[in-house]
């Protein structure tokens, strides 16, 4: 399929009409995606505001589905558990006597260092969309494709924080001694 000018027009002019053509377009794409910026923003605004939750905190119940192998709760208040009461069954280890489960009481604030890293990313991103619509130049599409791309590499570090590994912040947490963190 090929299009063509009616009435043919010289050869010059349909390369500067093209290029206008995109330059609208470009200037349509970069005005539209201000709208989309303000909206990944208040999402990752109120994903902050979740993350940052202060005193009394957080209260997450704990069980295991169809079973008790694992009941109780721990609270939350930003990127702490500050208390929590568990009570754990093991079916290959006998319950401490007259007890049925073995009980692990959190009372000193343990860290979570996969959320700390993520507020920071979170405050990263934040950054970011600011930068693109206020700081630099919302209508250079060079400048906005960078940022993009930034934005997107951030979100993605992010996610692995969440997703946990090796490689990541508080990768192998299990290995790690809090006892002595204080902070």
């Amino acid at each position: 399929m090929s299009a063509q000018v009616w009435p043919p027009i010289p050869h010059e002019q349909l390369i500067k009409e093209e290029e206008d053509a995109l330059a609208a377009e470009l200037e349509w794409l970069l005005a539209d995606l201000q709208g989309a910026l303000a909206s990944l923003k208040s999402g990752l605004e109120e994903c902050l505001a979740l993350l940052n939750v202060q005193e009394p905190g957080t209260t997450l119940a704990l069980s295991t589905l169809r079973s008790e192998t694992v009941k109780g709760f721990v609270t939350r208040v930003g990127t702490r558990i500050i208390k929590g009461d568990i009570s754990l069954r093991i079916s290959s280890l006998a319950p401490p006597r007259g007890q049925q489960s073995y009980p692990l009481r959190i009372s000193s604030p343990l860290p979570l260092p996969q959320l700390s890293a993520l507020l920071n990313f979170l405050n990263q991103t934040l950054d970011i969309i600011d930068i693109s619509t206020w700081t630099g130049d919302p209508k250079n599409g060079s400048f906005i494709s960078g940022q993009l791309r930034l934005l997107a590499d951030t979100i993605n570090e992010a996610k692995a924080v969440m997703k946990g590994g090796e490689d990541v912040v508080g990768g192998k947490w299990w290995e790690d001694d809090f006892a002595g963190d204080e902070t």
